[in-house]
């Protein structure tokens, strides 16, 4: 199930009609709806397997992502990005493993090796749009992009120096604008926005409150 709908998640309902209009008009009610069933009824039993998966399943499913689907739409829509920021995030979790295991196998360091040649492909691949996979059709102050955020931090807690620098300088504009717009915002709204922003830079070491 999961490795069907990696190989066509460019073509599934929930990300093809889900790409944001050239004009930056809303994506249709229904469509939105359908993404949120998605999220709701497909994403947890795909995270399950994916949560108890090791690295070479998830090499593997990454592998197809980069080979097979038009990554450059997937990742403009909440679908393909969740299911990188999956992916992505478990894998890091198993490569920190391998880092505090005393002796991982020759295997295990041969699956560390290969993961970070994909990531370092993913990253080369993503890098361009990071400007441009927060929704379109929403105010900055009341966006939903929690979920670019997650995906943010994911990408940058295994990254090395270079690429968290180019991460930041890709995303810069929107932090900026987001922690700008935060400052007119009610108490609750203005914590959850710089709490979204926070998501991705502590995950490189830094804090929205260094941005004063």
């Amino acid at each position: 199930m999961l490795t069907l709908v990696i190989i066509h998640l460019d073509v599934l309902d929930v990300v093809r009609e889900a790409y944001p209009p050239h004009d930056n008009t809303s994506i249709p009610p229904r469509v939105k709806e359908e993404v949120e069933l998605f999220a709701q009824a497909v994403m947890p039993p795909l995270f399950s397997y994916v949560n108890e998966a090791p690295l070479n399943i998830i090499i593997g499913l990454l592998g197809l992502v980069l080979d097979r689907v038009n990554i450059l739409a997937a990742v403009r829509t909440k679908t393909g990005v969740s299911i990188l920021t999956m992916l992505i995030s478990r894998a890091e979790l198993v490569k920190q493993s391998l880092v505090t295991s005393q002796q991982p196998t020759t295997e295990q360091q041969e699956d560390a090796a290969q993961w970070s040649d994909l990531y370092s492909r993913l990253f080369d691949t993503v890098e361009p749009l990071l400007p441009y996979i927060f929704p379109t059709d929403t105010s900055v102050a009341a966006a939903d992009d929690v979920y670019v955020w997650q995906f943010l931090a994911a990408m940058g807690v295994g990254a090395s120096p270079d690429q968290q620098q180019r991460l930041v300088i890709g995303v810069k504009e929107r932090v900026m604008e987001t922690v700008a717009v935060s400052k007119s915002l009610p108490e609750d709204m203005s914590r959850k926005r710089l709490g979204d922003v926070n998501l991705f830079m502590r995950a490189i070491g830094l804090d929205v409150e260094l941005l004063g």
